[in-house]
């Protein structure tokens, strides 16, 4: 009997069955992103290291720098030409009115370059002292302390506070139309603080009086409310106060009435009233197309009256001819524009607002000289900026233009590229 001897598996050894290891919690930072969103953190923050350079300070705007210095230069020299005569026969000396300017001006240049370091915002947080100081001023021009020249009080100690009473108009309304765009939206707003504050040196500078000076404040203010927004429709209350207060002017003032009878026919009152009037019509027409060369004027000796300060543009028609004028205006033209392209690219509204008004300043009150000595508008006593004898103003003015400059120097990078 055969047996059948079965062959024996192994039996294999039973383990226990593997627990599989926890799985971490996937956190949001481990999550596998598409190679754009990978991209985003590195975008933003080129974008904001753009924002920043956008926004650096660089160089001052050179064209505003080089018109203002050429602007000197030839206004110091039609101030000597215009002025020796007269220096001469009432000074005892013919560089008296030059040596003077000429002291101011290099003062004036080394204020603009100070002021151009010091940043704008800083006269933001100043200009409520600004504004106390202009207004402390104005009061005591009228007291004793205040000397009347030709039957107006308008110097205090050899300066004139209506100078001040412009840059302060435009740092506050400035700061204010800034911080609060809404209020030139409503005429609640405009009323206050802009109309009292406009209102408060109208008062005061009809004591003087000094009525170019309320015309060029009120004009550098309504521009700056422009400029911030202002509802257009509201120019027709402003033109009807404003025809207003020109009535009330020609009314109340005696002087405004005879400035008004003489400026429609100076030839008329050539003895008296209508002689400065005159005289600059007849100086500018002789001067022709090349006019007579400088310093062979013949009006400024002793026949044009004050021919360094109001009626200097004048003595220079005369002698440079329609060439020469037309050179200074374009200049002056060109320092407007500048100004005007430093405030459309000021990195704030604050900044642009500065910079609208200061260039507001310049050409009103350019354009008010201009249109005085050539008959267009009333004798009204407005200086010619850079070229009309005066220290105090002469400084003023270039540190406005300091202010300029420091604005340009925190222009936005892509308008400097425009150029």
């Amino acid at each position: 009997m055969s047996t059948t001897s079965r062959q024996t598996r192994p039996m294999r050894r039973m383990t226990p069955a593997r627990r599989p290891a926890p799985q971490p919690v996937p956190r949001a930072s481990d999550a596998v992103l598409p190679r754009e969103q990978m991209m985003r953190p590195q975008q933003s923050t080129r974008v904001r290291t753009n924002a920043r350079a956008r926004t650096r300070v660089h160089a001052w705007d050179t064209g505003v720098f080089f018109s203002v210095m050429l602007l000197l230069i030839i206004g110091l020299i039609a101030l000597f030409s215009a002025s020796y005569s007269n220096a001469l026969f009432y000074q005892g000396s013919a560089t008296h009115f030059i040596t003077r300017q000429g002291m101011f001006a290099a003062a004036g240049v080394v204020a603009m370059v100070f002021v151009s370091k010091i940043p704008y915002k800083a006269y933001a947080q100043l200009s409520s002292m600004i504004l106390v100081i202009s207004v402390i001023l104005l009061v005591l021009v009228l007291t004793p302390l205040g000397t009347s020249t030709n039957g107006a009080q308008r110097w205090l100690f050899g300066f004139q506070p209506s100078e001040l009473a412009k840059i302060t108009v435009i740092i506050c309304f400035a700061k204010w139309v800034a911080r609060d765009p809404k209020s030139v939206r409503s005429l609640r707003g405009m009323i206050r603080p802009y109309g009292f504050l406009l209102a408060a040196y109208i008062v005061l500078l009809y004591f003087e009086p000094h009525t170019s000076a309320m015309m060029i404040i009120c004009g550098i203010g309504v521009v700056i409310l422009v400029a911030g927004g202002m509802r257009l429709w509201y120019f027709g209350p402003i033109a009807a106060l404003g025809a207003g207060a020109l009535a009330a002017f020609y009314f109340m003032f005696e002087h405004v009435r005879e400035r008004f009878a003489v400026w429609l026919d100076p030839f008329a009152a050539m003895q008296d009233e209508g002689f400065q009037g005159a005289m600059s019509q007849i100086a500018i027409g002789s001067g022709g197309l090349l006019g007579k060369g400088l310093g062979n004027g013949i009006q400024k000796h002793l026949y044009l009256p004050e021919p360094q300060n109001d009626f200097i543009f004048s003595s220079w028609c005369e002698e440079m001819g329609l060439i020469g004028a037309m050179f200074v205006i374009l200049l002056f033209a060109y320092l407007i524009f500048r100004g005007f392209r430093v405030a459309r690219a000021a990195p704030d509204k604050f900044g642009c607002l500065l910079a609208t008004g200061i260039s507001a300043k310049l050409a009103i009150q350019t354009l008010m000289n201009l249109f005085v000595v050539t008959g267009i508008f009333p004798v009204t006593g407005a200086a010619l900026p850079f070229f009309s004898y005066g220290g105090t103003a002469l400084l003023l003015q270039l540190g406005e233009m300091g202010i300029l400059l420091n604005i340009s120097r925190y222009m936005r990078v892509e308008a400097k590229q425009e150029e």
